[in-house]
């Protein structure tokens, strides 16, 4: 009977004949089987030199012996039995025990097959995300430069924006993911400018009431666009679009919110979006130096910006308010 062909065995036991005896019923089983006493580091030294398929604990202090074979719990390493998960008292290794112990091990290659492919599925998921979030970046990218050219005639103001937002906030302690989805959802800030008609957005002088309630609409408009999305990237979008005009202390639009209710990308996104308006000409405006720029940001700490953004503004210096757009 060949029911364990091939298949490499470690037999641990205190009795070195009842070892020896049972090593006897599995190799004529068809098994290559070695024995070992059991002690628990003796029989990870074994393991660790010619790794079984299965240990077949016939004594020993199984708890012990599992614990010194997956230290962390990993439910790696040879599948460990008890000799009573196989044979009765006084069961010889032959017929149904062997069968039995043929089907734990099928079973065992069954779990570990099954790891291996949800490991190949989960890597084939994670590349599919990536490469749809890279498409998903680039998308926002374009949609970004259509709502830039409409405002600035370049693609530079979104990408310092983002740039100085995700600076700010890796400064207040955001992680690494965080600061990547903010420095690429802080460019569609002004999203929904595309919506908005020409003589009002490039208006050279002051807009009337009317006018601008139009023009606060593009936050709105920006975040309906982003609406809805699975995508945690579009999700930050989405956020941001809607909350960047946001006031600390909740006199802002589109939704009057206050305080930490604002979300955080939001808070981020409205210093360096302020501060890079200020500096740039724009239809409507002339520059303001660095300097001027900066200290209207401390002046709006605790009023129109959130107190801690404002420091991390300044803790940042302006080496990092200006960068050059290359560096975006």
């Amino acid at each position: 009977m060949d029911a364990l062909a091939g298949m490499r065995l470690l037999l641990v036991g205190a009795d070195p004949r009842e070892r020896d005896a049972q090593r006897a019923e599995l190799a004529g089983a068809g098994a290559h089987a070695r024995t070992v006493g059991n002690d628990p580091d003796e029989v990870a030294g074994a393991v660790a030199a010619d790794p079984p398929a299965a240990i077949l604990v016939i004594d020993g202090d199984m708890p012990r012996i599992r614990s010194r074979l997956d230290p962390l719990g990993l439910g790696g390493g040879p599948l460990v039995l008890a000799g009573e998960d196989v044979a009765g008292p006084g069961e010889k290794l032959s017929g149904a025990p062997l069968r039995r112990l043929r089907a734990h091990m099928d079973r065992q290659n069954l779990r570990e097959r099954l790891r291996e492919l949800e490991a190949v599925v989960a890597g084939l998921a994670l590349a599919r995300r990536r490469e749809l979030e890279l498409d998903q970046v680039d998308t926002l990218r374009r949609l970004a430069l259509a709502a830039e050219y409409r405002d600035d005639n370049t693609e530079e103001h979104t990408q310092r924006v983002g740039h100085l937002a995700a600076q700010l906030g890796r400064h207040l302690g955001l992680d690494d993911r965080a600061v990547w989805l903010l420095r690429q959802a802080a460019p569609l800030h002004d999203l929904g400018k595309i919506a908005i008609p020409d003589s009002i957005l490039l208006k050279p002088g002051k807009l009337s009431d009317e006018e601008y309630q139009v023009i606060k609409t593009h936050a709105v408009l920006g975040a309906r666009v982003l609406a809805d999305a699975d995508s945690d990237l579009l999700q930050a979008a989405e956020r941001v679009a809607r909350s960047h005009h946001e006031r600390w202390d909740g006199t802002g639009y589109p939704d009057g919110l206050s305080e930490d209710d604002i979300p955080l990308e939001g808070r981020l996104v409205h210093v360096a979006d302020v501060f890079d308006v200020l500096v740039q000409e724009r239809p409507y405006k002339d520059s303001w130096t660095v300097d001027e720029a900066a200290e209207e940001i401390r002046r709006g700490a605790g009023t129109q910006f959130d107190p801690s953004v404002v420091q991390a503004f300044e803790d940042l210096g302006p080496r990092a308010w200006r960068p050059a757009p290359s560096a975006a």
